[in-house]
């Protein structure tokens, strides 16, 4: 029998005396006390130490702080770096700090329901994987996430919002990296800017990276190449599309090594060279992301994502 687990935790759990004297406020000044402003307010979220040692599974927002790193945050809650990334669709090659993500103590997938409609069967039979009894697989999950037995006979069907966690699930994130090796600054960001050589404002459709003649340059994500050549101001391009329809290019390159309709694999195939061709200043790789509509996003702001 696996141990027993809780959907969620979302604060700090009190203790019987507190419970005890908020029930007659009368008679004790410390149920007032908590309202006062000069009593600290207790943790938005559990403390990490929690998620050790609590035999349940926890789960909980966590802020990005300067210097974290994914591996340190995955130890801190007891889990792993890959359960982090598949339950945040995120590879975590850049943290935002600032910004928040799902950590919980278990060791898969934590899913969160899109929309009214989605059933138990239909969650094991897409996550069960090739070599994994899927009736065993369903039975896991009704007891890892404390659902009714009669859930296995009678389809269980989940609110839009519930956190399914599905044990021994790690996703396969098809995500962007970046197309170098290294890279110390970007010269030239998305969005408005004032070009360089027309010398007016425009809209930069990329980001623009300096870096030596002759850097080697790899595909973002693995794809088709189905443009390898010439291309007006972006002088030796490469252009790869994903299986999602998304495309990646790559601009004012010194030399192409892909050829189109070839198969390029993320971060190893060698599309070309960083060069200065087309309508450039100096030398540098033109970076650019296009959703399957044809319209460019901001490729930082993409690394390590979908």
């Amino acid at each position: 029998m696996g141990r027993a687990r809780v959907k969620f935790a979302t604060g700090i759990v009190l203790g019987a005396a507190v419970i005890a004297s908020a029930s007659a406020p009368g008679v004790n000044p410390a149920y007032y006390a908590r309202f006062s402003v000069l009593t600290p307010p207790g943790p938005e979220a559990p403390l990490s130490e929690a998620f050790k040692t609590v035999p349940r599974l926890m789960h909980t927002r966590y802020k990005v702080a300067k210097g974290d790193n994914v591996r340190a945050i995955a130890s801190a809650y007891g889990t792993d770096v890959r359960s982090l990334q598949s339950t945040n669709s995120n590879e975590f090659i850049f943290m935002s700090r600032g910004g928040y993500i799902r950590v919980h103590n278990g060791h898969g997938l934590l899913y969160e329901v899109s929309g009214a409609g989605e059933t138990l069967n239909g969650l094991a039979a897409r996550y069960a994987g090739k070599g994994r009894d899927l009736r065993a697989f369903k039975a896991e999950i009704v007891q890892e996430n404390d659902l009714p037995p009669s859930s296995l006979l009678v389809n269980y069907k989940f609110k839009k919002g519930d956190r399914v966690y599905l044990p021994a699930v790690y996703l396969d994130l098809d995500t962007y990296r970046m197309p170098l090796r290294s890279f110390s600054r970007v010269s030239s960001r998305f969005g408005m800017r004032y070009h360089p050589v027309l010398k007016r404002r425009i809209f930069h459709n990329g980001c623009d990276i300096p870096m030596p003649l002759g850097t080697p340059v790899y595909p973002s994500r693995s794809g088709t190449v189905t443009f390898s050549g010439w291309k007006g101001g972006y002088g030796n391009v490469v252009e790869v599309r994903h299986k999602d329809g998304s495309m990646c290019r790559y601009g004012h390159l010194s030399q192409t090594n892909a050829k189109a309709g070839e198969t390029v694999q993320k971060s190893k195939t060698l599309l070309g060279k960083v060069g200065s061709t087309g309508m450039s200043t100096g030398p540098h790789l033109h970076f650019e992301i296009l959703t399957p509509s044809g319209k460019s996003v901001n490729p930082m702001a993409k690394i390590g994502k979908k």
